[in-house]
């Protein structure tokens, strides 16, 4: 009896370890599909975009379902009552400064836009005013995406450029300085436009941060500029300029 117990133990054994001891171990060999223990969830119970799908209900035969009607989507932060009313108008025919930093005629604006008093753009339009929660709320997003690039001063120096140097990764060692002359001398519409499309080796970051949030990056970005470049005339009274840095 002891025999075969032990022959069955061993059995086991080498049928556990031929299951479990190997996986995660790199093997040049197509990988296994077809049991339950090996599908790495590969093969689901699901539809292929613009399938055709039998679901009972889905009279259509579309796997591909249209949003529910008088529906918003979550995280698109608009208001449904404003969206759906009859007087709404979105925000490239409300205010076009606002939303994409030219004007009328296509040129980037200098300043900042004004904003539409109403959200249907009929109430007229009122400054934008550059205060502390603006700046705030820049020097947050700013942290945030910005930062880990361009540095905490906009010059050039964040984290990723120190890191890529020392592994040599030219195209992220080429960060750009926002100090520099050249980008100071952007329009702030073209700052928006670039914090919204991106530029060269930088990404979009138009998905992640609404147009407030882009022009207050914008305002808090030329704060940095002025700090690190401020002209004599601003510096109070009684501060010794000479030994400015």
């Amino acid at each position: 009896m002891l025999r075969y117990f032990l022959t069955a133990f061993v059995v086991c054994c080498v049928a556990l370890l031929a299951i479990a001891g190997w996986q995660g171990k790199t093997s040049k060999e197509p990988p296994m599909f077809g049991h339950k223990e090996f599908n790495n969830m590969e093969y689901q119970s699901r539809f292929r975009s613009l399938g055709e799908a039998s679901f009972e209900g889905w009279t259509d035969g579309r796997a591909s379902r249209p949003p529910v009607a008088g529906t918003v989507a979550r995280g698109t932060r608009l208001n449904e009552h404003e969206v759906f009313s009859e007087n709404y108008a979105a925000g490239l025919q409300r205010n076009p400064e606002f939303a994409h930093g030219k004007n009328a005629q296509g040129k980037f604006i200098d300043g900042f836009p004004q904003l539409s008093v109403t959200p249907d753009g009929k109430g007229g339009f009122k400054p934008y005013a550059v205060d502390n929660t603006v700046l705030e709320l820049g020097k947050k997003k700013f942290e945030i995406y910005c930062a880990i690039c361009h540095g905490p001063a906009a010059d050039g120096n964040g984290i990723m450029k120190k890191r890529s140097a020392n592994d040599g990764d030219e195209a992220i060692a080429a960060i750009a300085d926002l100090q520099g002359a050249s980008y100071r001398a952007y329009p702030n519409g073209q700052l928006f436009d670039v914090i919204t499309h991106g530029a060269k080796t930088m990404l979009s970051y138009g998905d992640k941060l609404n147009p407030e949030e882009r022009w207050a990056v914008v305002a808090y970005l030329r704060a940095l500029q002025l700090s690190q470049n401020c002209p004599k005339a601003l510096v109070p009274a009684g501060v010794d300029t000479a030994n400015l840095k």
